[in-house]
């Protein structure tokens, strides 16, 4: 869908907008102190500023208040969210539904999805014309690709001139929403989620929305969120606050922000910070800039457990719900797959959840001259690799301990990531992990249970499969959470919207053993099946 339009009950003016107002209050009750007393109110206060918060802290959240504070006071009627593709098409319009008080917020996604009808039945249509004017296949196939791509186009202008108070765009689309618009840009306040994608003052990007920011009046207030502004030197930071304040505090332009602070050395053709600068620059920047930090509002000693929400196209949770309704699935292929118990069934699901599928299949065994069980594999999504290369960019280069359960999982892991390397049996890469040479490590919670001092390594873990026992679940996360970390240890989970995976990320989150639980759950389900059927052969 290319935006969501809140139903709105029918009461009068003044009532809504009262309501509005009790919900974001209500809403700002429900945000950590840090959120509400010092992160929001910064924004509200500084209409061009940064937010630098660690990752996990909720910068989303805290954005979408302000962004609701605002709309429902008028202020202005349209704000422009920019941030990467998948949190664009996904985080954001998640996020927003999951809030009370943001859950009103009506918002139009400006991208063009492939799975949209209306761009294959474009096609379609340019290749029945083809052929009712005999031309060749060839020319038919530049036809329907031409056809394609204008349909596109056609989608992202509907969707760039929605009356949805919220827009959210692709930092990919940038250049293209500012060319669209031209000298009737609509939004007057902007959001750069991810705002070190706009570090390079060279980018398209940058260039477009800076040729905004100087026209007078275009943008009244704009605030860049991120984690990691200078991931790799202070020269990423000029570009950033380039577009908060024009100048005033870095410079005008590159050349003289470099000549201010930084040496350039000819033989590595880089520029190096001087001495004594870095302590001037974030001087410069104080008033404008908020630093978050999560060592400093929670424990470390306790990890910060979140959740990254994985959606699945509609035909995959068509598949999912056909499983978990019927024990039993046919693929695209003919392939049917039956779970016949429940502890089958809640594999199944969960591989469902995770992208794959397994099937037992009985060949003969020379050998014996019975039959010989195997498992093959089918793949059914990536959703859960996208999110993670994701997490991958937003880390920086920090080192993540990546847990699987299932044997493809595994697989397609190495295949997604080349650099990441695979805890091998006797723990030899424990060594290199520690010395923060390897920047992705896989390992099986059962491997990884006991024994294993990682906490020098790194701090972020990813659960790419739920583990279902809860003590491998708590002991795997005890090799980062342990004596000798320095930093706060964050578990991200990865969350299929509506499978199984909400269970058990429930049933770890509240220490309590999602193994036990879901094959309860199962059970009953199985029992009422088995009647249903009984019954039905009865009659």
């Amino acid at each position: 869908m290319l935006s969501t339009i809140c139903k709105t009950p029918t009461i009068s003016f003044d009532e809504r907008i009262r309501a509005k107002f009790a919900n974001v209050e209500r809403g700002i009750d429900a945000l950590h102190h840090y959120q509400a007393d010092i992160a929001l109110p910064f924004l509200r206060d500084n209409p061009f500023s940064a937010l630098f918060i660690d990752m996990g802290m909720g910068k989303t959240i805290t954005s979408l208040t302000l962004i609701a504070e605002i709309l429902n006071e008028f202020v202005y009627d349209k704000v422009l969210v920019i941030a990467p593709k998948r949190v664009a098409c996904d985080t954001w319009p998640t996020e927003i539904g999951l809030w009370e008080h943001t859950a009103h917020l009506n918002f139009s996604l400006i991208h063009a999805f492939d799975t949209d009808p209306r761009i294959p039945l474009a096609a379609r249509e340019a290749r029945a014309e083809a052929r009712r004017q005999g031309l060749s296949s060839r020319e038919a196939g530049r036809l329907a690709q031409r056809a394609e791509t204008q349909m596109k186009e056609k989608i992202r202008q509907q969707a760039a001139l929605s009356r949805a108070s919220v827009h959210i765009i692709s930092r990919d689309w940038v250049d293209w929403l500012v060319q669209f618009h031209g000298p009737k840009w609509p939004y007057r306040m902007v959001i750069i989620d991810e705002s070190d994608s706009f570090k390079d003052h060279r980018s398209n990007r940058f260039k477009a929305l800076a040729k905004v920011r100087r026209t007078k009046g275009l943008i009244e207030r704009m605030h860049l969120l991120t984690a990691t502004p200078a991931a790799e030197g202070y020269e990423e930071l000029f570009a950033q606050i380039y577009l908060l304040d024009l100048g005033e505090r870095l410079g005008k332009n590159i050349t003289a922000y470099r000549e201010r602070y930084f040496t350039y050395n000819k033989w590595s053709m880089r520029w190096k910070l001087r001495p004594g600068c870095e302590g001037e620059i974030l001087e410069k920047i104080s008033d404008i800039c908020l630093v978050m930090k999560a060592k400093d509002y929670f424990d470390i000693r306790e990890p910060l457990i979140v959740r990254r929400h994985v959606k699945l196209s509609e035909e995959q949770v068509e598949l999912y719900r056909q499983m978990e309704d019927d024990f039993l699935v046919t693929l695209s292929d003919g392939t049917e797959i039956e779970a016949e118990t429940a502890a089958a069934l809640s594999s199944k699901l969960l591989q469902m959840a995770s992208g794959v599928l397994y099937e037992t299949v009985m060949t003969p065994d020379p050998e014996t001259g019975g039959l010989r069980k195997s498992t093959k594999v089918h793949r059914l999504h990536d959703h859960k690799i996208e999110v993670l290369k994701e997490i991958v960019e937003e880390a920086k280069g920090e080192p993540i301990l990546v847990g699987y359960w299932f044997k493809a999982s595994l697989d397609r892991l190495v295949e997604a990531f080349p650099q990441a390397v695979v805890m091998d049996a006797d723990g030899k890469a424990v060594k290199a992990w520690n010395k923060r040479a390897i920047p992705m490590l896989l390992m099986h919670p059962q491997s990884g249970g006991h024994g294993l001092n990682l906490q020098k390594g790194g701090h972020i873990i990813v659960f790419f499969d739920l583990p279902q026992p809860l003590r491998l679940f708590l002991q795997f996360i005890g090799r980062l959470a342990r004596q000798g970390q320095e930093n706060l240890v964050r578990v991200i989970l990865l969350v299929a919207e509506g499978t199984r995976d909400v269970d058990v990320a429930d049933a770890l989150v509240n220490k309590e053993d999602a193994q036990d639980r879901l094959f309860t759950l199962l059970k009953r389900k199985i029992a009422r099946l088995r009647k249903q059927r009984l019954e039905i052969i009865n009659e």
